[in-house]
């Protein structure tokens, strides 16, 4: 399951999901993948860590986040808008209420594949369960092209490339995409990962992590 939580919603979860998720964030991102990126604490964080953005966290049954991602309006300042503008040749720069942000995208490396796959999926899901609730049309964003490939084409959903590859400034090859929403994708998304279950929790009923029990043995 996916909490979906926001500074506003934070105290509906236990344990501290946001917290989480910026530690898994500098583990993956800071330590792992070296970018030059603002650190606290072990925390990794940036200005779009505001009480716009949403997060998506899945927790094992510590509360500990294992994977995570962060939606953001781009009705606002954001992140490809300001920092990766370079990379959107064959669009304009997003811009609505309609079109978010997906970004920080993180899976603990030190769970098993099936694990790892397991929570990618969730996560995609999460995506586009989130997306359909809140009327959002597109999600842009920017990835490493075999993360696009990995997470998102290989579990059924295509994306419309906004630009060539480019490099960050600490040399890795990134690319902007857009993700498209649909109900129609949503259902090839779960043939295509086997996942029928909603996966995002919104915290309004916190569910306790027995939820999460049995597939964690089962792995």
């Amino acid at each position: 399951m996916i909490d979906c939580v926001t500074i506003s919603t934070s105290h509906f979860f236990r344990g501290n999901p946001i917290c989480e998720q910026h530690r898994l964030r500098h583990e993956c991102i800071v330590r792992r993948q070296g970018w030059n990126v603002p650190a606290i604490r072990n925390m990794e964080y940036d200005q779009y860590d505001n009480p716009a953005a949403y997060y998506l966290v899945w927790r094992d049954l510590e509360g500990k986040a294992r994977g995570s991602s962060r939606l953001y309006p781009t009705d606002r300042p954001y992140m490809l808008e300001e920092v990766f503008p370079h990379l959107v040749t064959k669009a304009k720069i997003p811009k609505s209420a309609e079109i978010w942000e997906g970004s920080r995208f993180c899976v603990d490396e030190s769970l098993s594949p099936q694990m790892r796959k397991r929570i990618v999926q969730e996560l995609v899901i999460g995506y586009l369960e989130f997306a359909l609730d809140h009327g959002i049309a597109s999600i842009a964003g920017v990835m490493y092209p075999a993360y696009c490939r990995n997470i998102f084409i290989r579990n059924g959903w295509d994306i419309e490339w906004l630009g060539e590859p480019g490099k960050s400034q600490e040399g890795y090859k990134i690319v902007a995409g857009m993700l498209h929403v649909s109900g129609t994708v949503l259902e090839k998304v779960r043939r295509t990962t086997g996942i029928y279950e909603t996966v995002i929790n919104y915290g309004e009923n916190v569910p306790s992590y027995d939820e999460r029990i049995g597939f964690l043995r089962a792995a």
